[in-house]
């Protein structure tokens, strides 16, 4: 949680001087290493290797127009789980865009909060604060509402009760060119009620496919072995069209399917 903390401080410190022309930071994405790794792989990323973000790029998604796309982006997890008994705990962070926020725990109102531009003077959009430290035996939902220019912009809402989790999949493009090559990124996480990413989740995805396509990546799919999210990929066979239906299983969660259009490669006639 504090990877976010350290590229705003980082930010925050650079945009004091007018002089700096931008800032450079270390790394996007995590790659795989033999070095200071986990399991073969170095995870400095604000996104993971399936290209997912992680809390760390909750402070780059804040820090956009409002009036383009609001954003509330927590620091945090809400859960109550064996990782996190207390729930985000004291000094939780909330990036976003909007001017002020408002807190409810279990529909009650918790805290108004105003950006953090005490410690963060320099930022365009600095972080929020609030104490989050509780006692989530009665698996408490929590709502952030987002107020710009006096109005709600954006109102988020997260459940703490993992047993209405479910699974989440979706594909980065509706169509693919059926050349043999052309692919298409497929997502899968578990998400709570209220489609917010739940952290820790684990269990085995198994994917079936029909039509002119197949996977590429792991079949079956570990969730836990990257924290509760992951990704494959889908290529097009040569020669194909139509359509490719993909479903992926998992005994907790059900099943989810998803369709990809495949067009047909034009066909080139020479002429001489």
């Amino acid at each position: 949680m504090n990877q976010a903390l350290y590229h705003a401080q980082a930010h925050n410190k650079a945009a004091e001087h007018p002089r700096n022309s931008g800032v450079v930071a270390w790394c996007a994405l995590d790659y795989g290493s033999i070095i200071n790794n986990y399991n073969m792989v170095k995870c400095p990323g604000v996104v993971d290797g399936f290209r997912v973000p992680k809390l760390g790029a909750s402070f780059y998604m804040a820090q956009g127009d409002a009036k383009a796309r609001a954003v509330i982006a927590p620091n945090f997890y809400w859960d109550f789980g064996a990782n996190t008994p207390r729930g985000p705990g004291r000094g939780a962070m909330i990036f976003s865009n909007c001017e002020r926020l408002e807190v409810f725990v279990n529909g009650k109102l918790h805290a108004r909060l105003e950006p953090d531009a005490g410690r963060f003077p320099h930022l365009k959009h600095a972080p929020f604060v609030v104490d989050l430290d509780m006692d989530g035996a009665g698996r408490p939902d929590l709502r952030i509402d987002g107020y710009v220019g006096g109005k709600l912009a954006l109102s988020r809402k997260f459940s703490s009760d993992p047993a209405k989790d479910k699974l989440s999949f979706a594909a980065d493009d509706a169509e693919l060119v059926g050349d043999g090559s052309d692919a298409t990124r497929l997502e899968l996480r578990v998400t709570d009620e209220f489609g917010a990413e739940r952290a820790f989740a684990s269990g085995i995805i198994d994917f079936e496919v029909s039509g002119p396509g197949e996977i590429v990546g792991d079949n079956p799919l570990s969730l836990a072995e990257g924290g509760g999210v992951g990704a494959v990929w889908l290529r097009t066979k040569p020669g194909g069209s139509g359509k490719i239906t993909v479903t992926a299983k998992n005994r907790r969660f059900g099943s989810q399917t998803l369709t990809v259009n495949v067009r047909a490669l034009p066909v080139q006639v020479e002429t001489w």
